[in-house]
């Protein structure tokens, strides 16, 4: 994992990745078929025994152990981000957040078949912890009993969420809102089991 977020993240042709064969350099250069573009931040070398030396980009974009490779490199990616977000030491998250975190609730967005490992990795502001940002097991478990759902709101500043008049009947009841600034709305049903 990078320490800092480059400038060219969403490029769709990311060099972040090198894959060797048998520890002779193939290629680096993917058109999103080995790693997803929300991931295009996480740098890394694979090196294949079971691809053939000369492989081409035809024989990579049909290969069934491509298939297999991607669906890897995205769990080991996701079980990096978890091992930061585990850390004893919170600032490692809070930094990574920082520089990654929307790229992983682009991912939430466009990578159906991984959205419910992505969701714990996911931070929100609540309108009951405003100065640090919670995931959404922290914020299912202080719900009160009586609450039964997820509550948010859209705005472009904390201020602006924090004084929205149809607030205060929530607030009333004590329940927790999620502001969510400049983000994606689709948390709706991102936490539905």
């Amino acid at each position: 994992m990078p320490a800092m977020k480059n400038e060219d993240l969403l490029n769709k042709k990311t060099k972040n990745i090198r894959l060797y064969v048998k520890r002779v350099f193939i290629l680096d250069d993917f058109d999103v078929e080995l790693f997803p573009r929300y991931l295009s931040f996480v740098k890394g070398v694979v090196d294949s025994n079971d691809l053939p030396p000369n492989v081409s980009r035809e024989i990579l974009q049909e290969s069934r152990i491509v298939r297999i490779m991607r669906k890897r490199l995205v769990r080991k990616a996701f079980d990096m981000i978890l091992g930061i977000s585990f850390s004893e030491n919170k600032d490692d998250y809070d930094k990574f957040w920082d520089n990654f975190g929307k790229f992983l609730k682009l991912g939430c967005i466009e990578d159906h078949e991984n959205h419910k490992r992505i969701a714990p990795l996911l931070r929100f502001f609540s309108s009951q912890s405003e100065d640090e940002l919670i995931s959404l097991d922290e914020y299912v478990e202080s719900m009160k009993q009586e609450q039964k759902d997820i509550y948010y709101i859209a705005a472009d500043r904390l201020t602006s969420a924090k004084n929205a008049s149809f607030l205060e009947k929530i607030t009333q009841k004590d329940f927790k809102v999620n502001p969510i600034l400049n983000e994606f709305h689709y948390w709706k049903n991102l936490f539905v089991e």
